[in-house]
């Protein structure tokens, strides 16, 4: 710690000498390593420009060294200037051709470029001269393919990569992508239970293991693998964030508040953590709650559209209708194309009855997400309630389309054609869906009890059972 320390107070003192140099115009003595590291010290800081001119001042104490058209190769490529950056590679690799950074560098620049095949045999030629090492050259082939939409082999790169070294984080991350869109996430397991036999305490290993299993449906394993995390590594918050999402999902909501509450002793809270947890209290039904936490997120992201409807939600919930309108239509100021959101709002409007708001409302439900069902079918409702069965009915047949099976919405346009005077073609369709969907007819008779004394319907259920 003290060596790291004094490198470090070196290093401060080497940039305030090139400062007070700098200010006073004086030409000062500065050895090779000592100028690379003022040069890198403003590329982390991101003052490129900066860092041009040490390396300018550079070239006039060391005329003849190839680390500082490297490094002023490196830093036009991050301005911008890839083109200048290439040609300065060129000229090092006459002068040096074994480099292998000049061949990194300029697999990444054709990497910036979209020039995917020239920064493969870039780094390919990089990895033809690495002795060790070889992990960051499989990384950067890997996320190449990636980048080309090549998923299963960047999964071939990533796995050898961390076979160099398993404790490449960010080969680690970008893995889980390319496993998911190659659909090899089954094989992401077991090639990640290979790495922990052979360095079980990887915490980050376990981690990555949960993500894939969470990724696979398979929530208990990744309660197991994320449990793991945190006995090596207890103070590791996204484990426990990620943990709370998976109790979450398998439903179990007070253990993932806890959990969620117990990753904010680790790490600062921010909106989305605390959206999921006003979530979990919404599905206890603990409303108030919940919209404490929702109003939390906002707090801290007003932006955040899906918090917004969640106060609203929490409201509606509630029966409290015109406060959760109000809520309801900032969350649609906010995303007004989101069909749930139009969804939430036609329902407000219908209960407080007014109908000419909630159709406009359900009108955009369908229109803006199609897929949704219960747009479909909260739209019909109404029709069929402001006596326009037949409208419903079309509505339903449109609704088809995008829900070929849903035997709901088959059995609701019997009923609709039955009460727009359409007896023969509901009759039909009433066939037609007892014949494939047998088990739901009850739900006609919800809709319209008076359907229980037509013979017709009594003579098609007897012929189906």
């Amino acid at each position: 710690m003290e060596n790291m320390d004094e490198r470090s107070e070196h290093i401060q003192q080497s940039i305030e000498k090139y400062e007070k140099c700098e200010r006073s115009r004086n030409v000062t003595f500065f050895d090779v390593d000592a100028l690379v590291k003022i040069i890198d010290h403003f590329i982390e800081r991101l003052e490129f420009e900066k860092a041009l001119e040490v390396t300018k001042y550079a070239f006039t104490l060391h005329p003849h060294s190839v680390n500082f058209t490297l490094k002023e190769a490196h830093l036009l490529a991050l301005m911008g200037n890839e083109k200048g950056a290439l040609t300065l590679l060129e000229k090092v690799e006459h002068v040096n051709p074994f480099d292998i950074e000049i061949h990194l560098l300029r697999g990444n620049i054709y990497n910036a470029l979209e020039k995917y095949p020239s920064a493969l045999a870039s780094f390919r030629k990089a990895l033809e001269m690495a002795d060790e090492q070889k992990d960051d050259i499989y990384l950067s082939l890997a996320i190449t393919y990636q980048n080309m939409s090549e998923y299963s082999r960047a999964v071939d790169y990533y796995k050898l990569c961390l076979l160099a070294n398993p404790s490449n984080e960010v080969a680690m991350e970008e893995m889980v992508l390319s496993l998911e869109f190659s659909k090899r996430i089954p094989e992401g397991i077991e090639f990640y239970k290979l790495l922990i036999d052979e360095h079980p305490y990887g915490y980050m290993l376990w981690y990555y293991l949960g993500d894939l299993y969470t990724k696979q449906g398979s929530f208990e394993d990744a309660i197991t693998a994320y449990d793991y995390t945190l006995l090596i590594k207890e103070d590791f918050a996204p484990a426990l964030l990620d943990m709370a999402q998976a109790l979450s999902f398998l439903e179990k909501f007070t253990e993932a508040i806890e959990k969620y509450k117990t990753a904010f002793e680790y790490c600062k809270p921010d909106a989305f953590t605390y959206y999921n947890i006003g979530e979990c209290y919404e599905n206890l039904h603990e409303f108030e709650t919940a919209r404490t936490y929702y109003k939390k997120a906002v707090k801290l992201s007003a932006e955040m559209s899906q918090a917004w409807f969640g106060i609203g939600v929490t409201f509606e919930e509630e029966d409290r209708w015109y406060e959760a309108i109000h809520y309801i239509k900032k969350a649609i100021e906010l995303d007004d194309q989101n069909g749930e959101y139009w969804l939430g709002l036609g329902d407000c409007e219908y209960r407080l009855n007014n109908y000419e708001e909630a159709e406009e409302c359900y009108r955009k439900v369908i229109d803006f997400d199609p897929e949704n069902e219960d747009g479909w079918i909260s739209y019909s409702e109404l029709l069929a309630e402001l006596n326009r069965p037949f409208e419903a009915s079309e509505i339903i047949n449109t609704a088809l389309f995008y829900h070929h099976d849903n035997q709901e919405l088959r059995y609701r346009q019997v009923v609709y054609l039955y009460q727009a005077g359409y007896q023969q073609d509901a009759y039909v369709r009433f066939a037609e869906t007892m014949e494939k969907y047998p088990a739901g007819f009850a739900i006609i008779f919800e809709l319209l009890p008076s359907l229980e004394f037509d013979t017709h319907i009594g003579d098609i259920i007897r012929n189906n059972r």
